[in-house]
């Protein structure tokens, strides 16, 4: 295990690497980045757009810099990962991104999407509220081998439950495509549930794969 790591909540300075930490989960180790093949965009926009939608400071989703927390080594951001509860402000999380992307991103952006819609949501699995939902993790090259997403796991799960007791689960979505996330989560204590596929083929030029799996930690097991 490496030295010197300090685990700490992410703030506005580290909005770069989170941008990168979301556009490299996005893309599930695939060269399909969702946000560039959805909404028309070059992966320099997409970060461009992602960091001013985090610098909106807009809590409760898979874009909020509070929802990070991140891993440092001797002062350098080594990992980031991010986890919420969902519907915890209130709104549903996709309400929230879907309210940031449309006063973000060009009107084209959002029309380009609107056509894509059906296709793309044969494979959404909606949240659940109550809820702790994983979302993006990522480490930097430099810092791989280590365990940091073990330990952010654990950390950003303890700090969720300890502060909202009344939550027993943790759900987290993966597209089957990226096996060693699905070996980390199932090494992590969770287990498959279900999966949603499309059979149009046409979906891998847009996201990573055509199956998303939904896996589920169950936090009243001891």
């Amino acid at each position: 295990m490496m030295e010197n790591i300090i685990i700490r909540t992410a703030v506005a300075g580290d909005i770069p690497f989170l941008v990168e930490t979301i556009v490299e989960a996005e893309k599930s180790g695939t060269d399909k980045l969702s946000y560039s093949t959805i909404f028309g965009l070059t992966e320099a926009e997409v970060k461009t757009y992602l960091s001013d939608m985090m610098a909106e400071e807009i809590d409760g989703c898979e874009l909020s810099v509070s929802s990070f927390l991140v891993a440092e080594s001797d002062g350098t951001v080594a990992a980031a990962l991010s986890a919420w509860i969902e519907g915890s402000e209130g709104i549903p999380s996709a309400v929230l991104k879907g309210n940031l992307l449309s006063y973000t991103l060009p009107v084209r952006c959002i029309e380009k999407a609107m056509t894509l819609n059906s296709m793309i949501r044969e494979i959404h699995i909606e949240y659940t509220p109550g809820t702790i939902q994983i979302g993006a993790g990522y480490v930097a090259p430099g810092f791989r081998g280590h365990k940091l997403l073990g330990l952010l796991s654990d950390e950003i799960i303890q700090r969720l439950a300890a502060a909202n007791p009344q939550v027993s689960a943790v759900w987290a979505q993966i597209f089957s495509c990226n096996t060693p996330s699905i070996r980390t989560y199932e090494k992590a204590g969770f287990a498959e549930i279900s999966r949603k596929e499309s059979n149009n083929m046409e979906i891998l030029e847009y996201l990573p794969s055509n199956i998303k799996v939904l896996m589920k930690k169950d936090l009243t097991k001891t």
